[in-house]
């Protein structure tokens, strides 16, 4: 449902602390817009809703453990350092989805390039912020996530249609499915790939061609113009990736410590924000 300008998303399943316990999740996406219900008020929805969610009284559970948050994402992510010699990890560096939010998933999947990038930095005393920078680097991949957390969105003072987002989400994970697990997979564990993404968006043009221009409606031209210039950068990454892979034992014996460094950052560049470096 949507209330107070905000898309609602439950997911329910079993807990391990017993075989009738429970857990139920529920969650949306907002902006810092102040005009907004306080975050404290989306608790209290969560009250308000869960027994006709769950077809349940609530006097009749027993809960054993309320955990209540939120997770900030950035729209110019990764966050470029400010200062030389520090760095920002996990999410401070902004690295995570804004889909998933997923920082512990974020640098679980960087955590090898991450510490083999730090590691180099030193060695090659490359300490400063525009070289500290090269480690979290623009990445096409993450910044073409934003328009899909905005058509999952609710802006303040907009009305769309009950049903458009979850249209929308019918829509994608129906096309995604009969397109098989080397579309699906990767988008599930918030990877996003240039060849798979287009097809996705292909299919859903075909199935659904009425929703795309609904979905421009909501979401606004603006947003859907400044998507396809990382949907472009997207393809070019994977290409460059896929041209530069071979040089790789190449790099590796750059005798010249910066220079390797930065050669490296570069080709990781590619293949992490082209989303190449999922197996």
């Amino acid at each position: 449902p949507i209330s107070d300008y905000q898309q609602i998303f439950w997911e329910a399943f079993p807990a391990g602390s017993g075989p009738n316990d429970r857990t139920t999740y529920m969650f949306t996406y907002i902006d810092a817009n102040q005009d907004r219900p306080s975050l404290a008020s989306f608790l209290e929805t969560y009250w308000d809703i869960l027994p006709e969610y769950q077809n349940v009284k609530l006097e009749d559970l027993e809960f054993l453990r309320c955990l209540f948050g939120f997770f900030p994402t950035y729209r110019d992510s990764p966050l470029v350092p400010p200062f030389p010699r520090v760095l920002q990890v996990g999410d401070a560096s902004g690295i995570q989805s804004p889909l998933s939010f997923g920082g512990f998933g974020a640098l679980s999947r960087h955590l090898g390039r991450l510490s083999d990038a730090v590691t180099e930095a030193v060695e090659a005393e490359a300490l400063d912020a525009t070289s500290l920078g090269y480690i979290n680097a623009y990445s096409p991949g993450l910044s073409s996530a934003w328009l899909f957390q905005k058509a999952m969105s609710v802006p303040v003072g907009g009305r769309p249609a009950p049903s458009l987002i979850n249209e929308i989400l019918g829509s994608n994970f129906e096309v995604m499915d009969k397109l098989g697990g080397k579309v699906l997979r990767p988008f599930l564990q918030d990877v996003v790939q240039f060849g798979p993404l287009a097809q996705a968006m292909a299919g859903m043009t075909v199935t659904r061609p009425l929703l795309v221009p609904r979905i421009i409606a909501s979401t606004g031209v603006l947003p859907v113009l400044d998507w396809t210039r990382h949907f472009i950068a997207l393809g070019m990454y994977d290409v460059l990736f896929k041209i530069s892979n071979p040089l790789k034992p190449l790099v590796e014996k750059i005798p010249d410590k910066s220079e390797r460094f930065y050669w490296k950052r570069l080709l990781e560049a590619w293949e992490y924000g082209s989303g190449n470096d999922y197996k």
